[in-house]
């Protein structure tokens, strides 16, 4: 304290500056100064929420159905937040029930489970489909959209790279398939390897990501990852990039299999919020994610999806 103050005074007369004391008072002034400002929250009315998605090449699939709750609350959602006694349909666009679905609680609780579906379903291109929740206490929600075409790979490679780790699989994968030219597509793709018994044995991912698109920096593309064709040229996409896994020394790798996914546009838009909030950290809580489901939050999408082997 001393050190701060002793300068002020002069050295012969001991007299304080008054131009250095009033600067001091400021300088007191301020640093004590110390402001509240009350906020008030706004109310909240819990709303339905759900993730789901229509997949031609995985049907069937269960649902959760959870809910909202205020930005202060502290409730374990997935223990406490689960609804269990709602009425789940999935209708065409001429009011067809397609698909119905039942709760069936976990085995660690009954008031945690997921929907079962009570039909079996699988979605057509091109069709349109709404997805409607109801539940006691909650307005009703609803999802709409139109599952997309198919879009084939045209052609596909892999060139095996030389590896001192005889563990690791590492190539250099080379795809192209034919862009719808109507409007703006969505896409995503994996890499699956099997055996010669077709027992999957491991999934390959860009061993670096994005020097995968031929002549384009527009947009970066990887493996497991969605994009669109905003940068395609002549209705081609073509995509060539160095991918890698470990399948192990006991496992011998018979086929490369290419899982091409054509997507809704809402669900692209909710999967890019969703890697554009946690950015890959898997302990980042996302927030503000798109959503397409109306009165309630969450995301109903489509995915056609068609497929491509590789003999190794």
């Amino acid at each position: 304290m001393f050190r701060f103050i002793l300068p002020l005074f002069s050295e012969k007369h001991l007299k304080i500056s008054p131009r250095l004391l009033l600067g001091l008072g400021l300088v007191l002034g301020l640093s004590a100064c110390e402001t509240t400002v009350e906020m008030d929250v706004p109310a909240h009315t819990p709303k339905l929420a759900v993730q789901y998605n229509l997949n031609t090449d995985a049907p069937n699939q269960s649902l959760i159905v959870g809910r909202s709750q205020p930005v202060l609350a502290s409730d374990d959602l997935w223990r406490d937040g689960l609804v269990n006694n709602a009425i789940v349909t999935i209708k065409d666009q001429n009011g067809v029930l397609r698909q119905g679905f039942v709760f069936k609680p976990f085995e660690v609780g009954i008031t945690q489970g997921s929907y079962k579906p009570t039909n079996g379903f699988s979605p057509v291109p091109g069709q349109q489909y709404v997805l409607s929740i109801s539940a006691p206490g909650f307005e009703p929600i609803e999802g709409r959209l139109t599952q997309p075409t198919e879009v084939p790979v045209v052609s596909a490679a892999f060139e095996p790279v030389r590896q001192t780790n005889h563990s690791e699989l590492r190539g250099l994968l080379k795809l192209q398939f034919n862009d719808p030219p109507a409007g703006r597509n969505y896409y995503r793709f994996f890499l699956k390897l099997y055996d010669a018994q077709g027992k999957l044995i491991g999934s390959l991912y860009s061993d670096r990501e994005n020097e995968g698109i031929l002549d384009e920096e527009v947009e970066q593309i990887s493996v497991g990852k969605v994009f669109d064709d905003g940068w395609a040229k002549a209705g081609v996409i073509s995509f060539s990039d160095l991918v890698t896994t470990y399948p192990g020394n006991n496992q011998t790798a018979k086929y490369l299999e290419v899982t091409l996914q054509h997507l809704t546009p809402d669900l692209y838009l909710y999967e890019r919020s969703r890697e554009n909030y946690t950015e890959d950290n898997p302990f980042a809580e996302p927030l503000n994610l798109h959503s397409n489901i109306r009165n309630g939050y969450g995301s109903f999408g489509g995915i056609t999806t068609t497929k491509y082997r590789i003999n190794l």
